[in-house]
């Protein structure tokens, strides 16, 4: 799905190309109408592709790709990130998205009515600055979902609370790579053909991305640590937990043994101590039940419980 709109004022003649690759007749498109090469369109949507800024003297195109969230269980929270491409040429300035990362266009069509758009590198630089912000929704729900789970480990933790932790380890995982790559990006251009050439006005646009960049990742790194911490928490809980069961089982398994090697002495054909007498079974529980306390008080006064 290919869809021109137009930018600025008629005069500009700048137009905004949204792009959803989904199909061949999508590539086709891009190639005959708009001069992209196969290189470019396999380059764009690579869904591993790292956030990074390219420039081609040839084809007199800028290229600029970064990470997205992607969310994929809301319930959940499980969440991973998706590379989108700006392409600047000429007077257009193409997005470039697929079915999942599709939203970005509708998103930027929706805040870009609220800004005048004079030139394709205002435009941009606004984009960054939008699609960066929407890190912040995600962290804050993993944030209240790890207030949660650290409320549930001074309760009973269970297996289900690891799923959910595991969960957020795994989407902070894409969120702490993405951001600091997409930080990395924006702060470089600064060196780049594109950063060279800008404006003081766009040179003010560049420095609120690096800024909103930067507190997305220091957001999200804060929130990982802290996740990760929590888990080291859990585990150590249920460690101790289990370790306490063993050691239950254990001094059980000591202390009833003792009826066993009592009750097996009498059962023999040994000469033993009013074995022959009436009362003698009274005598094998009074035997049996005496080291059984004794044991237990040893090793209770040992801490082994």
């Amino acid at each position: 799905m290919i869809v021109e709109r137009k930018l600025g004022t008629d005069d500009q003649s700048l137009v905004w190309v949204e792009t959803l690759v989904e199909q061949d007749a999508d590539r086709q498109k891009l190639q005959q109408a708009y001069g992209l090469t196969d290189e470019i369109l396999t380059y764009v949507t690579d869904e591993n592709e790292r956030s990074h800024y390219d420039r081609d003297e040839y084809l007199n195109t800028q290229l600029f790709v970064l990470h997205v969230p992607v969310v994929i269980d809301e319930v959940a929270q499980r969440s991973i990130t998706r590379p989108i491409t700006l392409l600047l040429k000429g007077n257009r300035v193409f997005t470039i998205t697929t079915k999942r990362t599709q939203w970005v266009n509708e998103l930027l069509e929706e805040k870009l009515k609220r800004e005048t758009i004079t030139d394709t590198n205002q435009f941009v630089l606004i984009s960054f600055f939008i699609l960066f912000d929407q890190f912040i929704g995600p962290i804050r729900r993993i944030n209240a979902e790890q207030n949660r789970l650290d409320r549930q480990l001074n309760q009973s933790p269970d297996n289900k609370d690891l799923i959910a932790l595991s969960n957020l380890q795994q989407s902070l995982a894409y969120f702490v790579s993405a951001t600091r790559n997409n930080t990395m990006m924006v702060i470089n251009l600064d060196n780049t053909p594109f950063g060279k050439q800008l404006s003081d006005k766009n040179r003010e646009l560049l420095m609120d991305a690096v800024i909103e960049a930067r507190q997305t990742s220091e957001m999200t790194a804060t929130e990982a640590d802290v996740v990760d911490r929590i888990s080291s928490t859990f585990n150590n809980v249920l460690n101790n937990n289990l370790n306490d069961t063993m050691k239950f089982l254990t001094i059980w398994s000591l202390v009833l043994t003792i009826p066993t090697i009592v009750t097996g002495f009498y059962g023999m054909n040994v000469k033993l101590p009013i074995a022959n007498s009436p009362i003698s079974w009274i005598f094998t529980i009074a035997i049996t039940v005496g080291f059984m306390v004794g044991i237990a008080q040893y090793l209770r006064h040992r801490h082994f419980w």
